[in-house]
């Protein structure tokens, strides 16, 4: 066998081991969690029919996080979500004269499924699990002071992104289809509720009594060594049961800093991978 035949011969192999190697590489890369912690301030508006007749206007302060990454679920087609957000309002009735103030906390936990997927533009569809509670109290009254608000739901959302240049945009809409809620009968103090009549406070929600909009619309804009997170969050959430209607809205401006995690552990420690962003 000729020279030339011989180091062809190498070279093919060669190449051969290279391509597998960056195969084998790009088909074992580590996934990362992308994480944000924002802060949003807005505009708000409480209506609570238990507590006054009149709509509360004021200003609302959302604190949240939010966790996102890829699973091997679905063919390596599906992403998990985590959101935990704390909203604080303080509202006040149109003559200005008497205050609300309202803390609510949200978990929400669920993933979606990539239908599209081109170069610069995603789009997936899915659903989250939730479970939001808290009070809201005015100053005003003496008698029933404060009013619970307690509810759970399997929301249905769907989630786009796209990429221009160094910036990515997120649009993401999730809506409740089905859960359960919490809520007293008119006139029923909750210290008849603390003595055992309790009938009928907690109820099956649906459209028929319950309706809601999560609407979050952000772009992820790199600067220097950090990312920064700025959007519009919009809320809309209300409710008509027990010849009671409430609604909690909110518009606010999101502001906050992202960034990519790895969890390595054991043998992942002593392996060199490629980081496949959940979010990017």
């Amino acid at each position: 066998m000729s020279m030339y035949r011989i180091f062809s011969s190498l070279c093919l192999a060669g190449c051969l081991f290279s391509a597998n190697s960056l195969y084998a590489q790009s088909e074992d890369r580590i996934t990362s969690t992308n994480s944000a912690t924002l802060i949003g301030i807005g505009g708000s508006n409480l209506y609570d029919t238990y507590l006054s007749p009149l709509k509360y206007t004021g200003t609302s302060l959302h604190i949240f996080n939010e966790r996102m990454r890829k699973t091997s679920w679905f063919n390596n087609k599906f992403t998990r979500q985590q959101l935990i957000d704390l909203e604080i309002t303080k509202t006040d009735n149109p003559a200005g004269n008497a205050t609300q103030y309202s803390v609510l906390l949200g978990y929400s936990l669920g993933g979606h499924y990539n239908l599209v997927k081109t170069d610069k533009f995603r789009f997936s569809a899915g659903g989250l699990w939730n479970i939001s509670g808290g009070v809201l109290y005015n100053q005003r009254n003496s008698n029933n002071p404060a009013s619970a608000r307690a509810y759970s739901n399997i929301q249905l959302s769907a989630i786009a992104f796209y990429n221009w240049k160094q910036i990515t945009f997120r649009g993401q809409v999730d809506t409740p289809v089905m859960g359960i809620l919490f809520s007293p009968h008119y006139g029923q103090s909750y210290y008849e509720i603390s003595l055992g009549n309790s009938v009928d406070v907690v109820n099956f929600a649906s459209l028929h009594n319950q309706r809601g909009l999560r609407t979050y619309f952000t772009a992820d804009i790199p600067i220097s060594k950090i990312s920064l997170r700025v959007g519009y969050l919009g809320a809309f959430y209300q409710t008509k049961i027990h010849n009671l209607q409430t609604h909690n809205y909110s518009n606010s401006f999101v502001i906050g800093l992202v960034s990519e995690s790895i969890n390595l552990s054991g043998n992942k420690l002593k392996t060199n991978k490629i980081i496949n962003s959940s979010f990017y």
